[in-house]
């Protein structure tokens, strides 16, 4: 079966070395949050400290349900009067906010989707050059570094790719006027980018089936083991302490193209799962995998059922 693997083409990664390029993450959705007490209340709730945010720097983190099983994936921002903004999958946007309410007893919390909000992306050499166009400066040079408007909920924030990129949140109708004046890109080719950078994403990669810790969230900097009590906080304290972490996603690269996705990854048997690819500008087959660390820290051979090798490159990481 012939399948639609996002592919990065060669002139788009002519403008990444030369200049950026830009396109809207409809795949991302905004919300807002506040009230008197929400820090205290988020630090009940997520995998990562909550003391850890501020104007300067955002925190990536889980939302997880009682049985310590994910809920959602979600970054977390310094937003306008007060306010957080949180970005999580679409996908999983509104049974985001329906958990988040539904523990809020004795809070009092309001949160909800922010249509009226977007968020875009820029990569390249000289990415942030459009960052003045929204008014912003250039974050710092670490993960989830941000910059803000003083007038509104406008945010830059550096995301983990080589070269620099950063994700812009910021009215639709301002993305909208401000990508106008640039060649934008397709979304499924910034998916392509993705895929081969080894980022993933809550929804594709890997779901509420995988817990996070097997997901990489350390690798990505989205749990404390310090902070202290929190929804599902007990498993996954447990799995990081008893050694219970047996499997990580991986950036892989396949000698072929997949025949559907996902797809098992096999030694003699299935040990593990191609979860997404991409072809890269040379027309290489780059995906992620979730296979167990013993296997992969190993020099056992892995395939894919139709024979393609499968050669780890790396465990996914910021």
């Amino acid at each position: 079966m012939t399948m639609n693997i996002p592919r990065l083409s060669a002139s788009t990664a002519d403008r990444l070395l030369q200049g950026f390029v830009t396109a809207s993450r409809s795949r991302w959705a905004v919300l807002k949050a506040s009230g008197p007490t929400l820090r205290d209340y988020l630090q009940g709730q997520i995998t990562q400290d909550i003391k850890k945010l501020t104007p300067e720097s955002g925190i990536h983190a889980c939302l997880l349900s009682p049985q310590g099983k994910a809920v959602s994936e979600l970054y977390i921002f310094e937003g306008f009067n007060s306010e957080l903004i949180l970005l999580t999958p679409t996908s999983h946007a509104v049974s985001t906010v329906e958990r988040l309410r539904r523990f809020a007893l004795g809070h009092q919390l309001r949160i909800g989707v922010v249509d009226s909000l977007a968020i875009c992306s820029t990569q390249g050499a000289n990415a942030a050059e459009i960052l003045s166009s929204f008014d912003l400066s250039e974050p710092a040079d670490q993960w989830l570094a941000s910059s803000r408007s003083s007038l509104d909920d406008t945010i830059a924030v550096v995301m983990p790719e080589r070269p620099r990129g950063f994700w812009i949140i910021s009215s639709r109708e301002n993305i909208d006027k401000i990508l106008s004046q640039h060649q934008q890109m397709d979304e499924d080719e910034f998916e392509a980018m993705r895929i081969i950078r080894g980022f993933p994403d809550f929804g594709r990669e890997w779901d509420e089936s995988v817990h996070p810790l097997n997901a990489n969230l350390i690798e990505f900097d989205g749990v404390s083991f310090d902070k202290g009590c929190y929804v599902g906080q007990e498993i996954t304290a447990r799995m990081n302490w008893r050694g219970g972490i047996k499997k990580k996603l991986y950036r892989v690269a396949i000698e072929g193209e997949p025949a559907t996705l996902p797809c098992p990854v096999l030694t003699t048997a299935k040990i593990g799962e191609l979860k997404s690819a991409a072809i890269d500008h040379e027309n290489n087959f780059v995906g992620i995998a979730l296979l167990p660390i013993e296997i992969a820290e190993s020099d056992t051979a892995l395939s894919l059922d139709d024979g393609s090798v499968v050669k780890i490159l790396e465990a996914c990481h910021a």
